[in-house]
């Protein structure tokens, strides 16, 4: 079976689909907790099982949004939440990342 068949008996399969989704993600929010190439490779892992390119993308720049509210939540857990929220350009810069490396990482799915 070629690379194609592969992705292609995934998406046909809903249980494993999602499965292969979440697995991408967590994939993903691993890397991405050392690398920001993580957010890329996390965006396109949860878009290419997905069965339309625009679910995929929605799904890729949803992995973008989650991992971000990862990081909020780690600083809500240390009580720093609101001194990040209040440093303006550098709060807008660090949401607009991940979610926007993810968007690109799902744009793979078009090519799949």
């Amino acid at each position: 079976m070629s690379g194609a068949g592969r992705i292609d008996a995934v998406r046909d399969v809903g249980p494993r689909r999602w499965a292969v989704a979440v697995a991408g993600a967590l994939l993903g929010l691993v890397l991405a907790t050392t690398h920001w190439i993580g957010f890329l490779v996390g965006g396109a892992l949860v878009a290419l099982p997905q069965r339309t390119v625009p679910r995929g993308i929605v799904t890729g720049t949803g992995f973008g949004v989650l991992v971000w509210g990862a990081f909020l939540a780690t600083l809500a857990l240390d009580g720093t939440a609101a001194g990040y929220v209040g440093m303006g350009q550098v709060f807008y810069l660090s949401v607009a990342i991940p979610v926007v490396a993810a968007f690109l990482g799902s744009l793979v799915r078009g090519l799949g």
